[in-house]
């Protein structure tokens, strides 16, 4: 069974915001060979906690630019997203759970 998630302040959902814009980050600029390949990148981070029931909802959107030569697809930028998520769920069980 899993550990309870700690009630959360604002300043626990900014780090976890911030933890996973930079994991993301992280991967993504790491699997093009030059960074020139990332023409623009933004990474919106949404947390929302929901009190009553204990839940921790995390969505993100990348709007990612590439250079035309870049072989970066939408369906590796996906795969390093879901492989984020998966740190993410082991930073918050780490930091987050009682």
């Amino acid at each position: 069974m899993d550990k309870k998630l700690k009630n959360l302040t604002q300043e626990d959902i900014d780090d976890i915001s911030d933890f996973f814009a930079n994991v993301i980050d992280k991967k993504i600029s790491s699997s093009v060979k030059s960074q020139k390949e990332i023409l623009a990148m933004d990474i919106n981070i949404n947390v929302a906690y929901d009190d009553e029931n204990e839940e921790l909802m995390v969505d993100v959107d990348v709007d990612i630019d590439v250079d035309e030569l870049s072989d970066l697809s939408d369906e590796k930028i996906n795969q390093l997203i879901d492989d984020s998520y998966i740190e993410l769920d082991e930073y918050i069980n780490d930091n987050y759970r009682e």
